[in-house]
């Protein structure tokens, strides 16, 4: 890790070492009072002396400090108030500290030097580089642990070549600050010690950290091996301990994701590839909300992208865009997911995708992407397909979410779009069998008398109307250029209302104007319809016309027994009777074999 990104990650490395591993080691609850160890030396300890407050008189030390604050006043309550300070700080209280000092106003020129070097120390234990440093009380040229103040200040304020200066003597310095303090800032030491190549010191560090044995086996110290080992070169071994390390929870096991997926980027075989998959999916939701998930996200997507997973790659971009809006990595990250979604859909249209993947990958991209200008046009695609496949239930419900995501936005240039697709689910209605809704859904449809769609939806509510066999209604809709489904269905409704003369005319529409789809069933029910109406031109029309529509010699003598001279009125015998009893009869079974009978 660079030097920039070790300051950087410092405050957050000692708030990790905060959470996880205790800090203000106390001794069993007592009433007495307990006073200083020990006397302060006059020099440089009278300024700041981590070590001065005993580890675990941390409870009696407080106790005392603040009972003797109930009687103290002037200078003397500012003398508490610093002891007060300098306990939180021996214990690594940070925050408890900075609040305290905040009330302090020194009385004493002694007050006013422990007071600036009680800041000072407060703001590098944080992480924070404090200005004018090279006139704190901290670098004191009688102070032995200058270095390990100068080593923070570098980190700080990522300045190489003061940590280059410092980082041997630091570890010196280390040696004379408080045991909270050790176990937080040991980690950070041996990595500043790691990334300036001085391994000698990176490995006494570690031979300290083995002597805090539940930090050296937790991730903290399976990381710091780790990078001891990958910066000598020894990339198996390094490997062994970042795995260690990212089993667990905390920073340094998402640190630890991150090293293993890097190696693995860098190697670019499969089998690291999908190692390291592997090792980020299981600790995918283990550390969440900073810097470092999203540098894991990242990864994430990289690693998915080099074995060409594109539905992977695209979850991972999505969550990084999802819970990283405003980051600099947004922008391009939007970018690489647009042009992944319309490769997706485009080879699921072309049916280069299996559908049961395709589907699974749309409803994992739909809470991620379901905002997204394009997502409904996917979606589209996506009910298109299953449509042509006869999906139609699944088509319906794709094309409601499709419209759904178009009507959330509510602009005027989404309106024509929502239309268009409620007719595609419209559509998918009524293929699927379900005529009511698909009448509902027309019927919502809001269009003015010249919207380019209402054609459309008058023409798609007519084939719905007939197919409910609501006659009624049919006859009602207004059709500008009808199809000769539709001038059939018109014919058929007016038959079933009696009105055989309109029936006949628009049978005779799809006769001239449609004559190769003018079947001998339309044939029939023409004949019928201008029998009924006494219509002897039509009749006479299609009984010449028959022998071109129909090999059918039942119907051409159906048709010649309409056209013909009614026979002459002679008495009835009991033969002649029997004989246009039959032939109704006949008529009657032709007219059944080739037509619903009106």
């Amino acid at each position: 890790m660079c030097l920039s990104n070790l300051r950087r990650a410092m405050p957050a490395l000692i708030l990790a070492c905060l959470a996880g591993h205790g800090v203000a080691e106390t001794a069993p609850h007592t009433h007495a009072v307990v006073t200083k160890a020990v006397t302060r030396a006059p020099d440089w300890h009278s300024d700041l002396d981590l070590q001065h407050w005993q580890t675990a008189t941390f409870h009696a030390d407080l106790s005392s400090s603040i009972a003797a604050l109930s009687a103290a006043h002037g200078a003397s309550k500012s003398a508490v108030m610093l002891d007060i300070a300098e306990i939180y700080l021996t214990h690594m209280l940070l925050y408890e500290a900075a609040s305290t000092l905040e009330g302090i106003t020194p009385e004493t020129p002694e007050q006013s030097r422990r007071f600036e070097a009680l800041q000072d120390a407060t703001s590098l234990l944080s992480g924070k580089a404090v200005e004018a440093f090279e006139t704190s009380r901290l670098v004191t040229s009688d102070r032995p642990d200058q270095a390990f103040w100068s080593a923070l200040q570098a980190i700080a304020s990522a300045d190489a070549g003061l940590l280059s200066a410092n980082i041997r003597d630091s570890f010196g310095g280390l040696g004379l600050q408080s045991r909270a303090a050790l176990r937080q800032l040991l980690p950070v030491f041996i990595e500043a010690a790691t990334e300036l190549g001085e391994h000698a010191h990176a490995a006494a560090g570690l031979k300290l950290l083995a002597e805090l044995p539940d930090l050296a086996n937790s991730p903290t110290g399976h990381f710091l091996r780790g990078r001891v080992e990958e910066r000598r070169g020894n990339n198996s071994s390094a490997l062994k301990a970042y795995f260690l390390a990212a089993e667990g929870w905390t920073e340094y096991a998402a640190r630890a994701r991150l090293a293993v997926a890097d190696m693995s980027l860098k190697d670019g075989g499969s089998g690291a590839l999908l190692a390291a998959q592997s090792v980020l999916h299981s600790g995918a939701e283990a550390w969440r909300g900073d810097r470092y998930e999203l540098e894991i996200l990242k990864r994430t997507a990289r690693l998915y992208a080099e074995t060409d997973n594109d539905v992977e790659e695209l979850l991972a971009l999505g969550k990084m865009l999802r819970r990283f809006p405003t980051s600099s990595e947004a922008k391009s990250g939007k970018k690489q997911a647009e042009a992944l979604l319309r490769e997706l859909y485009l080879k699921g249209h072309e049916g280069r995708y299996p559908l049961s993947d395709w589907m699974s990958a749309h409803l994992k991209l739909i809470p991620l992407y379901g905002g997204f200008a394009e997502f409904p046009a996917h979606t589209e695609t996506f009910a298109d397909y299953l449509l042509g496949l006869g999906a139609t239930d699944l088509a319906a419900k794709e094309y409601h979410r499709a419209i759904n995501g178009l009507s959330d936005r509510e602009t005027p240039d989404t309106k024509p779009e929502v239309m268009r697709l409620t007719l595609k689910l419209a559509e998918a209605q009524r293929q699927a069998g379900l005529l009511t809704q698909a009448r509902a859904t027309l019927d919502a449809m809001e269009l003015g008398a010249e919207d380019p769609q209402r054609k459309s939806r008058n023409m798609l509510a007519a084939k719905v109307l007939s197919e409910m066999g609501d006659g009624p209604a049919l006859l009602e809709t207004a059709i500008e250029t009808p199809t000769p489904d539709h001038l059939r269905d018109l014919a058929m409704a007016l038959s079933d209302d009696g009105q055989w003369s309109q029936a006949t005319a628009h049978l005779l529409r799809l006769w001239r104007g449609h004559p190769y789809e003018f079947a001998f069933e339309d044939a029939t029910r023409l004949l019928i319809a201008a029998n009924r109406s006494n219509d002897a031109a039509t009749i006479d029309k299609v009984a010449r016309a028959f022998p071109e529509l129909t090999s059918s010699a039942a119907l051409i003598s159906l048709a010649e027994s309409l056209n013909s001279d009614p026979a002459t009125l002679l008495p009835l015998s009991a033969d002649k009777a029997a004989e246009r009893l039959q032939s109704l009869d006949d008529a009657f079974q032709t007219i059944k074999d080739t037509s619903r009978s009106p």
